[in-house]
């Protein structure tokens, strides 16, 4: 794929010169996104962690000695998150929506099912990684607690390959590398951003679930934003001018306080 076409230029700029994010801007403008914009991201959420909760289930009846028969868990589980990998990336666009004022609904969860087969295939690749990193942590022989944090490294390296399918037009292959690439100009912002928001996911459910809220929204356009400065978005409006290293993020978008958005929270 060429990306000498503008909506190219920040991601090859971050590419080729890195990139320079500002957690605290960061933050600050994810926490006025959300307002207005909760309830459709909790309920686009819900409806997710549903399917996914549901579909667990079945597959987990479809075998008949779930104790014995770990591989097949493991197999049918990446079954249905190729299969759910639509409803996956939409949680993510619907946080690059938001992080460009673009309105977003609930039911936005079902629109890229167009997209299963790349979208598929890169879950698939995801997956293939993922068991790779796994099986070389067990040859090794570490703890139980060290196997967590190359997972996790593994994640967050891998958190553009969904919307660069989506939002540029990659190839399940060329979204996993851009995104290891990107993933390695910054990874200890982008880790350390992923770390506070597992610590405040901890504190919310310690707060009986009532604080996620606001936490799970947040969590969403945080990484939309994180996207719109490291990536940039087609047809974005407040930011096509600025860089990844602009500060412009770090004000609130002036049209927060006439959002688009149907549901209120």
């Amino acid at each position: 794929m060429m990306m000498n076409e503008p909506r190219f230029a920040r991601l090859q700029q971050s590419l080729q010169q890195g990139f320079t994010l500002e957690p605290k801007a960061i933050f600050k403008e994810g926490w006025a996104r959300i307002n207005g914009a909760k309830m459709p991201l909790i309920l686009a959420a819900l409806g997710v962690a549903g399917f996914w909760l549901v579909l667990s289930q079945v597959t987990t009846r479809l075998v008949a000695n779930p104790e014995e028969a770990s591989w097949q868990l493991s197999l049918l589980g990446l079954l249905v998150s190729m299969g759910l990998a639509p409803m996956t990336a939409a949680l993510d666009m619907m946080g690059i929506a938001r992080s460009v004022d673009k309105p977003i609904r609930p039911n936005q969860i079902f629109n890229y099912f167009g997209s299963l087969v790349p979208l598929a295939a890169a879950s698939l690749l995801m997956g293939i990684l993922s068991a790779a990193l796994m099986a070389v942590i067990q040859m090794l022989g570490l703890p139980a607690v060290l196997t967590m944090l190359p997972m996790l490294l593994l994640s967050v390296a891998l958190m553009f390959t969904f919307p660069l399918i989506l939002e540029k037009g990659f190839t399940p292959l060329q979204a996993i590398m851009t995104s290891l690439k990107l993933f390695s100009r910054q990874w200890l912002q982008l880790l350390a951003i992923q770390v506070f928001f597992i610590l405040l996911f901890i504190v919310a459910i310690l707060s009986l679930g009532i604080a996620l809220i606001w936490v799970a929204p947040l969590f969403m356009v945080v990484k939309g934003i994180i996207y719109r400065e490291v990536c940039g978005v087609e047809g974005e409006t407040d930011h096509k001018d600025a860089g990844p290293n602009s500060d412009v993020h770090a004000a609130q978008p002036p049209s927060l306080n006439s959002s688009k958005d149907k549901f209120e929270a």
